[in-house]
């Protein structure tokens, strides 16, 4: 992938270091999944969930933000950003550029895409709501790297932008991770996170993004946020009846005291989890801050977004 932005203007991103965790390179790749450990990597994942909910207990909140690498004390970057990919364009008009429009240029400018097998989340979830096989794609040697490992394939551009408008076709949610944590998971090297982005098409049943944030204190909750579009109330059309609160992965969502819901655009990431459960059609996923150039740039030391090394 390339992080060369306008005016070929290079930018430095957070590279973990060789002796990160005292961990090297060889010991990482051999304990990345692989086809016969998925099985056992599935139930991590619903560990992992289970897990968070623990998360702002005294005794074991600690020490599950230093297992996931969610410590700030640690200097842990991990963040993602969201892409919603049905975004509402009654205000802004069809010309404007929207998130679905950063994530094609990304793998339209990658040099090698892959596709997991199939989503880990909804595999370990056993969903039937949403299909597997709408899952993660991995860019440059981070996608080389799933397929060595025979938990991926190279996918075509072709197809990856069709898998983008098929996760749209569905509601699914577009969210881009630079997850620490996945060094281990998917076995990437130190060299091969230094370009890592994945691009993530998730439910809002079963993400483990989504339900740890859920669960999280607000120092993790900060780590998801907007790609510039985030969600708002219509009060005319807004019944009180709460549905959109309790499944917002951000806790964003309080009751007024006259019974209409509000989104604290402070936290709200724009996932649009809460849309989907609007009956009275009261809740929009529109614009309410300058969008960055390109996925990649939500990931820059110098971005909006910044990561601070």
């Amino acid at each position: 992938m390339d992080h060369t932005t306008a005016g070929n203007h290079k930018k430095q991103i957070y590279t973990p270091k060789k002796s990160w965790l005292g961990i090297s390179d060889w010991i990482v790749d051999k304990i990345g999944v692989r086809p016969a450990t998925w099985k056992p990597v599935l139930k991590v994942f619903k560990l992992i969930v289970a897990g968070s909910k623990y998360m702002n207990t005294p005794l074991f909140g600690p020490i599950y933000k230093r297992l996931m690498m969610f410590d700030p004390e640690e200097k842990r970057y991990s963040h993602g950003t969201i892409f919603n990919l049905n975004v509402d364009l009654s205000e802004q008009g069809e010309s404007v550029v929207v998130p679905m429009d950063l994530v094609k240029d990304m793998l339209s400018k990658a040099s090698f895409i892959a596709s997991s097998n199939a989503c880990i989340c909804r595999d370990a979830n056993n969903c039937s709501d949403y299909p597997k096989e709408v899952c993660c794609l991995f860019l440059s040697k981070s996608g080389k790297t799933v397929v060595e490992h025979r938990v991926g394939y190279e996918i075509s551009l072709e197809d990856a932008l069709a898998r983008v408008d098929k996760a749209a076709e569905l509601g699914l949610v577009g969210q881009a991770l630079w997850v620490e944590v996945e060094q281990f998971i998917w076995g990437f090297s130190n060299q091969t996170m230094e370009h890592f982005v994945e691009m993530c098409f998730c439910c809002p049943c079963c993400c483990v993004a989504f339900n740890i944030s859920k669960n999280a204190s607000r120092d993790v909750k900060k780590r998801f946020r907007p790609s510039g579009w985030t969600s708002q109330v219509d009060g005319e059309l807004c019944q009180g009846c709460e549905n959109c609160i309790e499944p917002c992965p951000q806790v964003a969502i309080t009751l007024s005291a006259d019974s209409k819901a509000v989104i604290n655009q402070d936290y709200c990431v724009g996932c649009g989890i809460c849309k989907t459960h609007c009956e009275y059609d009261a809740i929009r996923v529109t614009q309410t801050r300058p969008m960055l150039g390109s996925v990649q740039e939500y990931f820059f030391e110098d971005g909006a977004l910044a990561l601070k090394i």
